[in-house]
């Protein structure tokens, strides 16, 4: 059960990192976008807290970078042996990857952005 939760995570602050990078490329005030996420359909508790510390670059670990790493090639072995895909799955594992790679591993799982932010070169934050 706690994979199938830790899969739910994983994925929004994915969707979270992607959302961002493509607002700021896009000129948007990123304060403008996260306060959406606090009252559109699709508000998450976790969006909003994670959102809000990247705008501030606050990657104190609440849930380590690297713990997500290692549940998310868990999901992997264990969607693999159900035979149950997930098709985004490896994109994330990628992502997540590439930022223990680059040494934030041991900050809060929301440094999947910095991977990102690196390939868009573009540093997301607060104005």
């Amino acid at each position: 059960m706690k994979l199938v939760g830790n899969l739910i995570v994983a994925l929004e602050l994915e969707a979270l990192a992607e959302r961002l990078i493509l607002a700021g490329k896009a000129g948007l005030d990123l304060k403008t976008v996260m306060e959406v996420v606090k009252v559109a359909d699709f508000r998450s508790p976790l969006l909003a807290s994670n959102g809000e510390n990247i705008l501030k670059r606050d990657f104190s670990a609440y849930f380590g970078l690297r713990l997500t790493l290692k549940d998310a090639n868990l999901l992997q072995q264990f969607s693999e042996g159900l035979g149950s895909p997930i098709p985004v799955l490896p994109v994330v594992r990628q992502n997540l990857t590439g930022a223990v790679g680059l040494s934030f591993g041991n900050e809060n799982a929301s440094a999947v952005i910095k991977a990102l932010e690196r390939k868009a070169g573009l540093e997301v934050k607060g104005r």
